[in-house]
């Protein structure tokens, strides 16, 4: 697992620092608490854009124009055993600690249910949710979705085992995952069976690659399908990895392998998907040098997001971060960490004729 956080217990005051607290700059006429203090912006979900996250708030820390008090926090999705991450209290919430006894929420739409319930408890324990999945029917209507770049999901096998060297139809793909297709030599692989995983469950990942690149859930299939953590690899059984096949996001794979988020491949590689709207391979290069070369009809491109809702006591202070006011665009919406987006292998959204470069949903 990534080591994100602290082994031990921090105050409010190093956590500010510990954290990794950093200061958004909000739009001209950005909006302060009602009191005037500090509000705390929490942001949880996706794994998958993690590090982006981070990327993008240091880059608005380190701005100029950060004249906006409100402090982001952003939460990671996994800890491992004995480690500690505090969201520091402020006017709306006292605080948070999370352990491995009361872990954050585990990807996107975790992190969805718990916006919602602290959004209809008026509680400021979470504010923003990290999203790599798209908009649900069971949703509230209070949700706001700020797509801010692309990414991409396809499947991902050892690169040193039974699946070395294969690539997959989409009608294959879904032959596994529906459990017609059961061994690695009946797609050009070695002889072994193969071992299915999926993420874990609250992740988008999951949702996304069932829902629109499957179109089915596997677990009502006659198969047996494992769990591992999202974009990690190195979560996967050890005994099943020479055999395993899994859903994994092109950017986080291209991240991992460009050392800008840490390296849970575990040998994995990222497939190319025949027939699915894109047939060259979703990511090409060498080592720190890996871009996505997926096309946008590929049947696994994807918009993430960032979620808000309209009930949240922050919510005016997470809007200014991720969306738009009567000042306009905030800094992600005017294209301004395009060079972040693409340094971490996601696609910036194309600019509409007035600049901006989100969309709202």
């Amino acid at each position: 697992m990534r080591r994100r956080t602290r082994t031990a217990p921090i105050s409010a005051t190093a956590a500010m620092v510990a954290a990794t607290i950093l200061f958004f700059p909000g739009l001209a006429d950005a909006v302060v608490g009602p009191d005037g203090v500090q509000e705390i912006v929490a942001a949880v979900g996706a794994d998958t854009t993690y590090e982006v996250t981070g990327a993008i708030f240091a880059a608005a820390n380190s701005s100029a124009a950060n004249t906006d008090p409100d402090a982001y926090v952003n939460v990671p999705s996994v800890l491992t055993a004995g480690q500690v991450f505090t969201v520091p209290g402020d006017v709306y919430d006292p605080g948070t600690i999370y352990r491995s006894a009361n872990p954050p929420p585990n990807g996107a739409i975790a992190g969805g249910y718990a916006l919602a319930d602290a959004a209809a408890a008026h509680s400021g324990l979470i504010d923003l949710v990290r999203s790599d999945s798209p908009r649900s029917s069971s949703d509230p209507p209070t949700f706001q979705y700020y797509a801010f770049a692309k990414d991409a999901v396809s499947w991902a096998a050892s690169s040193t085992g039974a699946g070395a060297g294969v690539t997959l139809t989409l009608d294959q793909l879904r032959g596994i995952y529906s459990g017609a297709i059961t061994n690695w030599n009946q797609v050009g692989g070695g002889n072994a069976p193969i071992a299915v995983y999926l993420p874990q469950i609250g992740s988008g990942t999951l949702t996304f690659f069932t829902g629109t690149v499957l179109g089915f859930d596997p677990t009502t299939k006659p198969l047996v399908v494992k769990r591992f953590q999202e974009n990690y690899a190195a979560t996967i059984s050890a005994s099943d990895r020479a055999t395993a096949i899994m859903p994994h996001s092109v950017a986080q794979w291209a991240a991992q392998g460009n050392g800008v988020a840490d390296d849970q491949r575990a040998g994995f590689f990222e497939g190319t998907l025949l027939g699915g709207g894109s047939d060259a391979s979703p990511v090409s290069g060498t080592p720190h040098n890996y871009v996505p070369t997926y096309s946008d009809g590929f049947i696994g491109a994807h918009s993430v997001s960032y979620v808000l809702d309209t009930r949240s006591r922050s919510y005016d202070a997470a809007l200014n971060a991720v969306g738009f006011d009567s000042a306009g665009p905030s800094p992600l919406c005017n294209g301004s960490y395009a060079g972040v987006l693409a340094q971490h292998s996601f696609k910036p959204l194309p600019a509409r004729s007035d600049g901006v470069t989100c969309t709202l949903s």
